[in-house]
């Protein structure tokens, strides 16, 4: 077994091993009713984002060897803009969820679990958003 086969090894098993355990703390969360305060719903989400990313960058190495058409490599692109950023969107939407309760913690819609979900939904619109320009490039070059 080459160096290449022994870090692809590890590689899978670091991947599969951070998917796993994020998979575990967020059927927790998702399972156990005493778990479903405000903060750990933004922990889920960030146990999504984790599995997400995890899956991606799994595909994404196993797929980046064949040869494929280009719009598929356009996806690829694009949905990788969004795995990168995924996890650093998530703590953001919980930073942001966090100061407005204690900027505004008099405010009771701060504390609700719909601000909750606009902040997680916001980030996934944001995030979805900010990675368009990429696919738009990415077009440009391919097809001219």
């Amino acid at each position: 077994m080459n160096l290449y086969n022994i870090l692809t090894t590890v590689q899978d098993t670091l991947y599969a091993t951070i998917i796993f355990i994020a998979l575990i703390y967020s059927c927790l969360i998702i399972f156990l009713r005493r778990f479903r305060h405000r903060n750990n719903i933004f922990i889920l989400n960030l146990c999504i984002s984790v599995i997400f990313t995890g899956i991606y960058f799994i595909a994404y190495f196993y797929v980046i060897y064949f040869n494929i058409s280009p719009p598929l490599c356009i996806f690829f692109h694009y949905a990788f803009n969004v795995a990168s950023m995924e996890i650093g969107f998530a703590f953001l939407a919980f930073t942001i969820h966090r100061f407005c309760s204690i900027i505004y913690h008099t405010k009771p819609f701060f504390k609700t679990k719909r601000w909750v979900a606009i902040c997680i939904i916001s980030q996934w619109i944001g995030q979805f958003v900010i990675s368009l320009p990429f696919v738009f490039a990415q077009q440009n070059e391919v097809f001219s």
